[in-house]
């Protein structure tokens, strides 16, 4: 069975970000009723909201995630990092264990989210 820990999102995204970009994010945060093509379910799902945030967006969350769920989670987290503009590493959120005190960074560096070393080796 997998631990379960607790992941916080916090990205911002500048006003640029195109409309289908957007549409994505709002049916991955479950506020859009349907996606093309899409077998797969909403990975945010009435757990986030995005909104404007002065002159870009916010992209915020908060879920119980399991460590199996990493690899799915991989292409949204890389893909909100790669919409943020930011060269170079960007922490997106953080992730922590229920029941501890401290939370871990979640950092995408080079295209590849980097897992707290603690939450990768469950998954391994």
């Amino acid at each position: 069975m997998s631990d379960t820990y607790e992941m916080t999102l916090s990205v911002l995204l500048p006003s640029g970000v195109g409309a289908g970009e957007l549409a994505e994010l709002q049916w991955q945060l479950g506020q859009a009723d349907h996606r093309c093509g899409a077998a797969a379910e909403p990975l945010l799902a009435d757990c986030g909201a995005l909104g404007e945030a002065g002159d870009g967006w916010a992209v915020t969350a908060h879920r119980e995630i399991r460590a199996d769920e990493f690899p799915a989670l991989d292409t949204l987290l890389v893909g909100l990092a790669r919409l943020s503009g930011v060269q170079g590493p960007l922490v997106v959120g953080q992730l922590r264990r229920p029941g501890d005190g401290a939370a871990e960074p979640l950092v995408v560096r080079r295209g590849a989210v980097e897992w707290p070393s603690g939450a990768a080796a469950q998954e391994r």
